[in-house]
């Protein structure tokens, strides 16, 4: 019996025909029984294919020329009717056919990031001309619309997850900065996150540039900001300080190895299931005169399809261990299946990180 709650199921034959109702409304001549036609052919797709059927379905179907398609959809998506992502075909048909006309999709586009996102259409544009965007965008930094904000940083972000990597923001990050130096003091946490994600993104190519970046930031903060910039510096670095990377841990006021005496780490078994939780346990002593802060991070060795391991590192805890002081810490980390990542039975190894320093690693069985 079929999951109704998959996620492939945010397009089903009902939503097909639902954006096709609401197209029939706005645009008399559109082919809505040919539009339907493609609802058996959803069954044996996943959620992107989907949406590129029914996009393909909608490049066939709207049968007049771009610009006075791409103004049917945007009667559609401000009549309200269409939420979240049954909207995602009208964002895929803008980043296909939509680069000749710019103007128009990015007025669209507008409206779509408003009800649903345009992080992902906006990027062929970028690649096409990022000058031009990076143009438009500049005028949205003080838009009163917080996804419209999160929309210029998010967007333009290099490395965003299951979007197009943009190669020009890779290689040359500082073109698109302006936009972020406009947008670290948003009064909204949804923005700022954005900022520092794609800081994020910047530091694993330009680590330099964002440390040094995050200095100038915070050095030149107002007293009313500081709290605004001390979160974006903790998640913009988050990648650097995971690695140990000494410039940002110095900016996070870790200097070097703590030190710590490291007690009692030890697993509550040696052999896990999926879904079943992996339950560590440590004693962290301090052996300092002083107090000192503490970047406590943990690695899990996942076996890959090669036989070899590979780590990914997690965020644990930063504290401020006083002189003389312990924690003792427990710490129990889900082994349940996730889409994005394929488990292998097998030896897998658990470390444990402060400051960006392994000190101990345990081994573990893992049975798929």
């Amino acid at each position: 019996m079929e999951n109704e709650k998959a996620f492939k199921n945010f397009i089903n034959a009902d939503v097909v025909r639902l954006i096709s109702s609401e197209i029939k409304k706005v645009d008399k001549k559109f082919a809505s029984k040919d539009f339907e036609q493609l609802i058996p052919h959803l069954k044996t797709l996943e959620l992107k294919n989907r949406v590129l059927l029914v996009t393909k379905g909608l490049a066939e179907n709207l049968t007049k020329s771009y610009p006075e398609n791409i103004k049917v959809i945007k009667q559609v998506i401000k009549n309200n009717k269409l939420t979240g992502f049954q909207l995602w075909p009208f964002s895929e048909f803008i980043s296909q056919f939509g680069l000749l006309h710019f103007e128009e999709s990015m007025e669209v586009m507008y409206e779509l990031t408003q009800k649903f996102t345009a992080e992902f259409a906006i990027r062929p544009f970028i690649i096409h001309d990022h000058q031009k965007v990076l143009s438009y965008f500049a005028n949205l930094t003080n838009d009163s619309n917080v996804h419209i904000r999160r929309w210029v940083s998010e967007g333009t972000r290099p490395l965003l997850p299951w979007g197009q990597k943009i190669n020009v923001f890779i290689n040359h990050p500082e073109l698109a900065l302006s936009l972020l130096e406009e947008l670290k003091y948003d009064e909204e946490i949804y923005v700022r996150k954005s900022v520092a994600n794609h800081l994020n993104d910047i530091s694993k190519h330009h680590p330099l540039l964002v440390i040094e970046l995050m200095a100038k930031w915070q050095k030149a903060c107002p007293e009313e900001h500081i709290s605004k910039i001390a979160w974006i510096k903790k998640q913009a670095l988050r990648t650097l300080i995971k690695k140990g990377h000494p410039g940002a841990l110095k900016l996070m006021g870790v200097n070097g190895k703590g030190k710590i005496q490291l007690k009692g780490f030890k697993l509550d078994k040696k052999t896990y299931q999926l879904n079943d939780k992996l339950i560590f346990h440590f004693e962290i002593i301090s052996q300092s005169k002083s107090n000192q802060s503490l970047v406590i991070d943990y690695g899990i060795d996942f076996l890959k399809a090669n036989g070899k391991l590979g780590r990914k590192i997690f965020k644990l805890k930063n504290i401020e261990l006083d002189a003389g002081s312990s924690i003792k810490i427990t710490k129990a980390h889900s082994l349940k299946a996730i889409t994005t990542m394929k488990f292998y039975s097998g030896k897998h190894q658990l470390s444990l990180q402060v400051n960006g320093i392994c000190l101990e690693t345990l081994q573990f069985s893992f049975k798929v």
